[in-house]
């Protein structure tokens, strides 16, 4: 009788939660993150909606924004103001805000949708530049900044892989079998 043979393998079962949730399914700021990849999906998958709503009833959604007097007053009025009623652009904007949402609230490509994120609020901010708008409004912090601010955090802490479909598909088998897949969706997401 071999060394093998003689003592039995231990076979660890794993509970069902621990497939679900993973291993740090007790931490705080793994739920907290969570809830926070949600929230943020939720928000950009509303706005992408309400956007699409605008284009089926016959409107552009961007076109007013683009040419209001909120971009009218900044420094790159002329850019943006020029960028009204094109089509290109109301497609990146409205696709776009609900791609970022689908991302976040599914957990799928999130560093991808993080970037997307960054790029949006970026352009949102420097077309209603200063941030500024009402005299007791603060200078430094607004709606769109404190998302950009959330996006790049998200992208460090690739919230997808607790509950998301990037933690799945990092967890497949198939996956695990192919180390560049890994690799790229270790980047992605």
């Amino acid at each position: 009788m071999s060394v093998v043979e003689a003592f039995p393998t231990a076979h660890v079962r794993k509970r069902w939660f621990e497939y679900v949730f993973g291993t740090e399914w007790k931490r705080g700021s793994t739920w907290s993150i969570f809830l926070a990849r949600l929230a943020l999906g939720f928000v950009f998958l509303w706005g992408g909606y309400q956007k699409l709503l605008t284009e089926w009833s016959g409107g552009m959604a961007t076109k007013g924004f683009l040419s209001g007097t909120s971009v009218a007053s900044g420094p790159f009025a002329g850019v943006f103001n020029s960028f009204a009623g094109n089509w290109t652009v109301e497609y990146l904007v409205v696709y776009g805000e609900l791609l970022i949402g689908v991302a976040f609230l599914f957990g799928v490509l999130t560093r991808v949708g993080a970037i997307a994120g960054m790029l949006q609020m970026t352009l949102f901010t420097i077309a209603m530049w200063p941030i500024q708008d009402a005299p007791s409004a603060n200078p430094i912090l607004d709606t769109r900044t404190f998302y950009l601010v959330i996006f790049v955090m998200m992208f460090f802490l690739v919230p997808g892989r607790f509950l998301g479909g990037d933690g799945i598909l990092r967890k497949s088998g198939f996956v695990q079998k192919r180390p560049r897949l890994l690799k790229a969706l270790s980047w992605l997401g």
